[in-house]
């Protein structure tokens, strides 16, 4: 039997129970043994007044010589309603659960680089686009290099700053077009993407950025941890954000430490965010090395920045971590400010790793 004829006669039982006991809802309930609100909204609902009507003539809703009509119900009884949510809920917690430290698989035991590129603003009028073109040629070209975007791919104005539109010489469609050619054409070897507060000013825009995301490249809300796993059994635990809470006046790297000390351990925690940079290693007590880091990103020009008097910082707009799985815990991650120093380094560490 459909499961929609077992709702009809179970409709009809509990409606020949209620006409039975002589309309009594709670006798009723009692001989069913089910609950008395179950049973009322069975009794009220529109199906249960066509049953009802069927049943018995004398049910059929009356007003002196008018006989009222019985309308279809507007939506699904409620108790289907809560099975659809509860089954969405438990896919949306298995999602939740997935993105918690996922990991990503290394073939081979050679060291590798990630380069993370910092917040881009692609189409704004004080990025760097010599710089950015530089490091996006290094990130193609050398060996054992991967790349990650820390978000704020473009301005992106939305709300009440639209008006600093007016400000640049790109529209909205070109800021995409421009998006477009950083994640698919432009050759980067992508394994992750955050998305900032600039990506999320217009919810159209990471829309589209998931939407034409055809590699699949993992496209995260702000924050991702994972680990990354080498055949020889070493693993580097990542904490990526576009930016760890904490601020200091003192410290670019305050929120990576927060992080490091009150988040669970990783051996990496990195940001963009606030357009300054800065590399830190320190031991903590459990005697974990990890390594601090900030990237600054391509807005050279910065009126904001000005206005604030927040120092412009020449260097660090990509941060560049070179991983050793044949190194120990506390050697295993280095970073650098310069991408050009860092593939060399890198070129260097994975010609004298060993073969197997």
């Amino acid at each position: 039997m459909s499961g929609r004829g077992l709702e009809d006669d179970c409709v009809r039982t509990r409606i020949e129970a209620w006409l039975r006991n002589d309309k009594s809802v709670v006798r009723a309930a009692e001989e069913l043994g089910i609950n008395t609100k179950t049973l009322g909204s069975t009794i009220y609902s529109a199906e249960g007044r066509r049953v009802a009507a069927e049943l018995t003539q004398d049910d059929v809703p009356e007003t002196g010589d008018i006989v009222l009509p019985i309308f279809a119900d507007d939506d699904i009884p409620a108790s289907r309603i809560l099975d659809h949510m509860e089954a969405r809920f438990r896919q949306r917690l298995k999602h939740a659960d997935s993105l918690r430290w996922f990991e990503f698989s290394v073939k081979d035991t050679k060291p590798i680089g990630i380069m993370w590129f910092g917040d881009p603003h692609l189409g704004n009028n004080g990025c760097n686009i010599p710089l950015l073109r530089r490091d996006i040629e290094i990130a193609v070209s050398a060996d054992g290099m991967y790349a990650a975007n820390l978000g704020d791919t473009a301005d992106n104005w939305g709300g009440k700053l639209m008006r600093l539109y007016g400000e640049n010489d790109v529209s909205r469609k070109t800021e995409r077009r421009l998006a477009r050619w950083f994640l698919q054409d432009a050759g980067i070897p992508w394994i992750l993407w955050l998305e900032g507060n600039h990506d999320q000013m217009d919810g159209a825009f990471t829309a589209y950025l998931r939407a034409i995301n055809a590699s699949v490249i993992p496209m995260m809300d702000w924050r991702a941890k994972f680990k990354i796993q080498f055949p020889n059994g070493a693993v580097c635990r990542v904490d990526a954000a576009h930016n760890h809470k904490g601020n200091s006046m003192w410290n670019e790297l305050h929120g990576q430490e927060r992080a490091a000390i009150m988040d669970e351990t990783a051996d990496l925690y990195i940001a963009g965010h606030h357009h300054d940079w800065g590399i830190k290693r320190k031991e903590l007590p459990c005697g974990t090395v990890v390594t601090l880091a900030r990237a600054r990103g391509y807005k050279f020009i910065d009126s904001y920045a000005h206005r604030g008097n927040f120092v412009t910082m020449k260097r660090g707009s990509s941060i560049v971590t070179i991983i050793d799985p044949m190194a120990d815990q506390a050697g295993r991650v280095h970073a650098f400010d310069d991408a050009a120093e860092a593939s060399e380094f890198l070129k260097w560490k994975r010609e004298r790793a060993p073969t197997s």
